[in-house]
């Protein structure tokens, strides 16, 4: 009988502990995952855009790093981490092509401590000569 009660105690110890973990993590929760930056010329100096985002979870949210699908666009963070409930930006630029132009559509990917680890936001438009 004893056993049972301490393997039962062990058992609740971990499930509580485990629902603990899930409701003490950051959350990263974005104002808006697009932005468009319509039509552009694409012989243009760069034009810049900020993502708002709140820390909506109960623990510090830390970007680790940010990884764009091309060398024409650069994203600002925060270096430091978010606390809960704090809302802050990135910052996206965007350098057109001096020789190309058309539609484009560029995927930034965001990687924190959150437990979606990853999360990606979008920039598009139109190049035009």
């Amino acid at each position: 009988m004893r056993i049972k009660q301490i393997l039962l105690a062990v058992v609740f110890t971990l499930g509580v502990g485990g629902l603990w973990a899930q409701s003490s993590a950051p959350k990263m929760q974005f104002d808006s995952l697009e932005y468009d930056f319509g039509k552009i010329p694409h012989k243009s100096e760069s034009v810049k855009c900020e993502f708002a985002f709140t820390n909506t979870g109960s623990a510090p949210l830390v970007i680790i790093k940010a990884v764009t699908s091309c060398t024409c666009t650069k994203v600002d963070f925060p270096r430091k981490p978010v606390m809960p409930g704090a809302k802050t930006t990135l910052t996206v630029t965007y350098e057109p092509s001096k020789k190309e132009s058309g539609v484009f559509y560029k995927a930034i990917d965001i990687y924190t401590n959150t437990p979606d680890k990853r999360h990606t936001i979008v920039v598009k438009g139109n190049a035009v000569p």
